[in-house]
Formats: structure tokens, sequence, C-alpha cells
């Protein structure tokens, strides 16, 4: 297949994904978790089981897609092994991105560690991560993709390299978590990380700054959550602004 009819399929795919959950990407809101997956040489079973392990939980996650994927991937088993079809384009993700809480990466690349040391912000999923980084925004990332002393790589006999290729990728490891970035070794901890910071926000306060943050993105429609306080002036904020709440 050649590498235009292959780009073609792809897009094309994504593009019946994005359609179908186009209703989805304008109640964003709930959404607390956004993922950007991407392919990796050395498999993506430990990403993938993070992902799972989350909806299972209870706690929205919406997935990016890199186009990569799809060519080692089917889409229908992807999201068997995510257990979620919830999708976003970049292009959603970045308009949408002062919605989300927490920013995921289940499978870190060589190709993202290094753009993200090189603040190469002119590719879209580091400009989202840049903009994570910058707000105080959690992110967090399963770095056995990365880690040239993870069992995966020993697992694949792909631990062969020399101390100074092995130093320089540890090394990486660490400036990321300099920006950061919280780094984990497995699913389990990554896991548990995300849903002990959702339990915490579940507790939060809305005021009307928040309200008028929310009328100037176009959103007109708030689900509380238990534990959630709305501030009388938020409330005429809301009615000032016909934002629904439901209680």
């Amino acid at each position: 297949m050649s590498l235009n009819r292959q780009s073609a399929i792809v897009s094309t795919t994504l593009q019946e994904l994005m359609n179908r959950n186009r209703k989805e990407a304008a109640n964003v809101r709930k959404s607390r978790v956004l993922a950007l997956l991407f392919y990796h040489m050395n498999g993506m079973d430990e990403g993938l089981e993070a992902l799972k392990m989350l909806r299972e939980h209870g706690i929205i996650v919406r997935v990016c897609l890199d186009a990569s994927i799809l060519e080692h991937y089917q889409i229908n088993h992807l999201a068997k092994r995510m257990k979620n079809d919830d999708l976003l384009s970049f292009d959603q993700a970045a308009m949408h991105k002062e919605d989300f809480d927490h920013f995921l990466l289940p499978v870190l690349p060589f190709s993202v560690v290094s753009d993200l040391m090189r603040f190469n912000d002119r590719h879209i999923a580091i400009r989202i991560l840049l903009f994570a980084l910058m707000s105080g925004r959690n992110v967090s990332a399963l770095s056995a993709g990365a880690d040239p002393y993870h069992t995966i790589w020993q697992d694949s006999g792909l631990n062969q390299g020399t101390s100074y290729f092995k130093h320089k990728m540890k090394n990486q490891l660490q400036e990321l978590r300099g920006f950061g970035i919280h780094l984990f070794d497995d699913s389990d901890q990554i896991f548990h990380f995300i849903h002990s910071t959702y339990q915490k926000q579940k507790k939060k306060i809305i005021t009307s700054e928040t309200m008028m943050k929310f009328a100037a993105s176009g959103q007109r429609y708030i689900q509380r959550t238990k534990g959630t306080i709305i501030t009388p002036l938020a409330r005429d904020t809301a009615n000032k602004y016909q934002i629904e709440i439901s209680e």
C-alpha cells in the first residue's frame, strides 16, 4: 500500500470517529483527563491498560490518537483494549485544552521526549503539553517507552545499547521530571495517582469568575458534582448568562 493511500485511510478513519463524537465534544467540560496517545515500537500494553483501568473506575478520559497508531492497530481493537471510544482530534483538544485538569501520556515515545526537550511547538500535541505545564495542570506519563532500564526493553531483547546511550535516555527522563511531568513505571502507579487526584478535585468551589469563563467559551450547561460549592455570586452570574446548573 502506498504511503499516500495509507495516509488517506488514516485521515478518513479519524474523521469518521470525530464526527461520531461531535456531540460529546460539545460537552467536553465533563471530562477530567485528556490522554494523548502515540504509537511506540516496543509495545503499548501498559499504556492501554492504564486507560482501561481509569475508564473502569468511572474517570472520564478523552483520547487523542496520533495518526500513526492506525497504521498498526485497527480502531475497533484499540477501543476494546482501552474500553474507550471517546475520541477528540488534536485540533478539538487544543480548542478545549483549558477544560481539562489532567493531561496523560500513556505511551512515551522518543519523538515526544525530544520535542518536549526542545520546546518544539510546531506540533500541536507539544503545544497542548506545554500549555498544561505552564498553566500548572497535572501532566503524567508512563516512562517505560523512554526508560532503557525498564523490563519491557529486556523482555524484547532491546537492552543491549551502550552505557552512554542508556545514560543519555535516563537523563532526559530526569529533565522531564524537572519540567513538572509526573513519571510512573506501570499502569497501577499512574492509575492510583490520577484516581487520588480526581477524588481530591471532586470538592471544588465554582466562583463568579469561573462562570464568566464558562460563558465566554459558549458553555450553557454545568453538571454539579458531589461536594462542589457554587457561591451565591456565581449563581447570579450563571443566571445572567443563562447557564443552567444541574443539581
